[in-house]
């Protein structure tokens, strides 16, 4: 079985991320999503919680595609963080995961996934335009980031300081649905195509 990882797909919007985090998912036959744009449809769409619930209590044992389309994100989040924990073998994908690990204001269970996450056997996609506000433990933790064209100074300072100054002229020289890939312990930086 392979190591449940950390992966994280940055990039300003419609550059493509969410399209490869949707292939990165079908890798996996067991996961949910947390879907706060609505851009998921591979799955069983849910949008209430105690329906989320009753429905992950039939399913948790084998394999499941839920997308969990929250009414309330913020105040459903530590929930559904929660169910994750308990299930474990399972994959948790995050949009807007910027809104969840912000520096001192991520919730415990998430913290729990993020440090703990790989010995329940739990790998992460977390999907942002918004590197510069996540939370660099969640960074310290990714086995492998891609990142699409992004200009934003802070995120590009972000990225600097995160992996270094080789990166920057790699993300400036990005084409539409490409995107850098970065493996934590490897010293190169790749380019890829988004290819459905």
């Amino acid at each position: 079985m392979a190591e449940k990882i950390i992966e994280l797909v940055f990039g300003k919007r419609g550059s493509g991320k969410s399209e490869l985090a949707k292939i990165l998912l079908r890798q996996h036959s067991r996961y949910i999503v947390f879907d706060t744009l609505g851009e998921y449809t591979e799955g069983v769409i849910v949008q209430d919680l105690e329906e989320l619930k009753a429905l992950w209590g039939k399913v948790y044992r084998r394999p499941f595609r839920i997308i969990y389309q929250p009414l309330d994100p913020d105040g459903e989040f530590p929930t559904v963080a929660q169910l994750v924990l308990r299930c474990g073998d399972v994959t948790l994908l995050i949009e807007e995961v910027d809104r969840y690990a912000r520096p001192l204001a991520m919730c415990i269970q998430f913290k729990e996934i993020v440090q703990r996450g790989r010995h329940n056997n739990i790998a992460l996609i977390g999907v942002t335009q918004r590197p510069h506000g996540v939370d660099r433990l969640l960074t310290s933790q990714a086995k492998k980031m891609c990142i699409f064209n992004t200009t934003e100074p802070r995120d590009i300072e972000y990225f600097k300081d995160v992996i270094g100054d080789n990166v920057v002229p790699k993300i400036e020289a990005l084409k539409p649905f490409e995107y850098v890939e970065w493996l934590d312990g490897k010293d190169e930086l790749l380019v890829k195509k988004e290819t459905l």
